[in-house]
Order: C-alpha cells, then structure tokens, then sequence
C-alpha cells in the first residue's frame, strides 16, 4: 500500500472519529465558542462532505490521478489557511503532506480549533499527520507557499512570497443562471448552494442570472417555506438588517423576502443577507458574462447545458479532485519539488 493511501485512511478514520464520538462533541462546541458562525449543524455538514469524499473508492481514483512521491522530501511549504468555512482550508495541508512536503501551517483565528484537532486523532492512526505538520504563528524559512485570504490580503501575500514559488487565492463566488424552466426541487437544491455556511463560502452563490422579465415569486415562495428559518441566526440576520436599513435609507430599489435581500446589480459579490440578480436576452449574453467574471467565480451552478455548469445543490459538495481557483494543487506541488 502506498504510505498516501495509508495516510488518507488514517484522515478518513479521524472523520468518522469526530462525526460519531461523543468525544468530540466538546471539540465541536470549542469551536463555536470560537466562532459563532460554526454552529454543530454547519460543522457536522462540513465533516460529512469529507467523509464522503474520503471513501475508498474516491481515495482509489483520486491517488490513481498522480505519480506521487516513494519518500517525502521535506521541502518546506507554508500554508496560510482561510477560516470562514469550517475545514475549508484543510485540503491545502493535505495535498502537501501527500505529496511529500515538510508543511508550516497557519491556521485562521476563525477556524483554529478544528483543523488540529482533526490532524491530531488522524496521527493516532498514522503518525504522518503530526510529523510532516507544524502550526505556527509566522511562516519563516519556506520554499513554497500556499496561501488564502481577502483581496487585499492576497496582494500583500504576493509581495511577501514573490521570492518562492507560491499560489495565491483570493475571493471567489458562485453564479447561478436560471432558465425560468426551474422545478421547486431546483430551487430547493439552489438553496442550499445559497443558504450552506450562512453563505460565507467562496462557492456560496451570491448572483442569479436570470431571463428578461424573470418573475422571482415561485423561488422566493419555495424558500419561505424551507430557509426563512436562517433569519433566527443572531450574526446572519444582523448582516440582513444592515443591507436593509442602507438600502431603505437610499431609496434603493430591492426585494426583501425578511431574510435574504434581492437586488439588481451587475456584481458577482454580494454580502451576507444579500443576493445579486442580472438580466439576460439571450445564451450570447449569458456566456460573455461567465467570461468577464472569470476571475471572480469559483463555480457556476445551473440546469442550462452547455456552460460548464455543475447541477444545483452542487456548489459545496467538493471531492478530493475539486480544486479551489481551477488549479490543480497537486500537480502544482509535485512540479515544484520536480524542480528543486
């Protein structure tokens, strides 16, 4: 068995040690204190995305995707990890451990307690975990680099590390374009590409794309009965009333639903509580929008062929051979250290 194989297996034993352990449940509850973004139920789904990616048939095909490494080299990746998903920056240490590098790892302040916590049951089973792993404050020394953050992060990131060989991700989001041919389970399966981690995540969607003289009514009905619940949701709704209250003080035009808000505007991004919608006449205009956005989406979900759309409630059901930003971390990492 290659040792990767035997460390995924050791990962995927931690999964399931912290999704059915009454032992972790202190662990679970730390981190909201932590974070109060991380309630149990956004967490427990982010914990079963892995698991699923974390089966055996997906390690198979996934490992098979690679010449990996025989030894580890040790060269020296740092990582700085996004928190404002739970777990969201985890993939990045461990395509780094698999592909034999030595990894510094700064973890976000928003997302300390799981990642470690994780890592360290998974040592129990395969030591690799914590041996080619170290959590520090500041990354000294690196020869490669990963890293995650806001925009204007990413540029200090780029200065920083413009000396090494470095990936650098900054904000991202989802797109949805809509036929106005959707069924209520489509707009039930968008909720949750919508509504999943309050939609803090980089493959949240965030603007609809919608038909000329598209009637929003049978999506907002259909989302009255299953998510207006996330109104009860102290940190989300304080964001909603204060896109509201701008809004309403500006005279500016929008749908509010009581707890997501809709309005006209040609941007991707829209804040927490908001969603942006934009109008199109015909597939011309939606794929030159797709193509202007390119640098700013992370996915696109829709049931419109042809536009290299995933299928609705998609957007945050990532495997193992899903990569943030398009690139291949993986093959990245593994031409670096051909190089060294």
């Amino acid at each position: 068995m290659m040792w990767q194989q035997q460390a995924l297996q050791a990962l995927q034993k931690a999964f399931e040690w912290m999704e059915t352990s009454e032992d972790a449940k202190p662990i679970l509850q730390q981190a909201y204190f932590q974070n109060r973004w991380f309630e149990e139920e956004q967490v427990r789904k982010a914990i079963a995305q892995w698991r699923v990616s974390l089966s055996d048939d997906e390690i198979s095909a996934w490992l098979q995707r690679y010449e990996w490494p025989e030894q580890k080299h040790n060269t020296h990746l740092g990582v700085i990890m996004a928190g404002n998903v739970p777990l969201v920056g985890l993939h990045d240490l461990v395509v780094g451990v698999l592909s034999g590098y030595r990894v510094s790892a700064k973890l976000a302040s928003d997302d300390a307690i799981l990642p470690k916590a994780l890592l360290t049951k998974a040592a129990e089973f395969d030591g690799v975990w914590l041996a080619q792993i170290s959590f520090v404050e500041q990354l000294k020394s690196l020869e490669v680099a990963i890293a995650t953050g806001s925009n204007n992060s990413a540029r200090y990131f780029s200065a920083y590390f413009k000396h090494i060989p470095h990936v650098i991700r900054n904000h991202r989001n989802g797109l949805a374009v809509l036929s106005g041919q959707e069924t209520t389970e489509d707009f039930i399966a968008m909720g949750r590409d919508v509504f999943d981690y309050y939609g803090l995540g980089c493959r949240n969607i965030t603007h609809l794309l919608v038909p000329e003289g598209y009637d929003f009514t049978p999506l907002f009905q259909c989302w009255d009965i299953h998510y207006a619940d996330i109104q009860h949701h102290n940190k989300y709704i304080n964001n909603f009333q204060y896109h509201r209250a701008m809004l309403l003080m500006n005279l500016d035009p929008h749908i509010d639903t009581g707890y997501v808000i809709a309005k006209e505007n040609e941007a991707l991004y829209a804040p927490v509580g908001m969603l942006h919608y934009s109008f199109y006449q015909n597939m011309d205009q939606v794929a030159s929008k797709l193509k202007a956005w390119e640098a700013q989406l992370q996915c696109v979900v829709s049931s419109v062929e042809g536009i290299g759309a995933m299928p609705f409630g998609q957007a945050q059901c990532t495997m193992l051979g899903d990569y943030a930003d398009g690139l291949d971390t993986v093959q990245w990492l593994l031409d670096q250290s051909a190089h060294r």
